[in-house]
């Protein structure tokens, strides 16, 4: 098996878990209980994760802060989720900078505010592999869609 096609079926789990959290759940919750509810569907998909990490962040090798990420999937997809209205560039680009801390190539944005679950997989670019380093929202490939754009899922 590939690595693509590797990651992609996990994707593909993971976006089927935040489904069935958003169909059974609905909207409007605190961003804790969506957390807690995928905590569990995870372990009923027997898919290894951990919850919550804080990542070193270092400027001139000193500790300027930790970045709290939501969940990293199989050691290789990291999951963020957010409640609210809809998803801006701003939280893409704080998806994009952390992969290379936690060595990742794949990043999951879900957004559990509204009627429909939206998503975005956030890819970095091969022009820019030093992600955490750029300046404006550029250097990522975005795929995403949303129940509005794609009824089929």
């Amino acid at each position: 098996m590939t690595f693509q096609k590797n990651i992609n079926e996990k994707v593909y789990a993971i976006i089927g878990a935040l489904m069935e959290v958003h169909k059974t759940l609905g909207p409007g919750y605190p961003v804790d209980y969506y957390k807690n509810a995928l905590e569990i569907e995870f372990t009923e998909r027997n898919m290894s994760f951990e919850k919550d990490k804080l990542i070193d962040i270092n400027y001139k090798d000193a500790l300027v802060g930790r970045l709290n990420v939501d969940f990293i999937i199989d050691e290789a997809v990291v999951l963020s989720i957010r409640v609210q209205e809809s998803l801006a560039d701003v939280e893409v680009q704080q998806v994009l900078r952390c992969l290379p801390f936690v060595k990742s190539n794949m990043g999951i944005l879900a957004n559990f505010g509204g009627t429909k679950i939206q998503y975005k997989r956030v890819i970095p670019s091969s022009k820019h592999p030093d992600q955490h380093k750029i300046p404006r929202s550029l250097g990522y490939r975005e795929h995403g869609r949303t129940r509005e754009s794609n009824p089929i899922i």
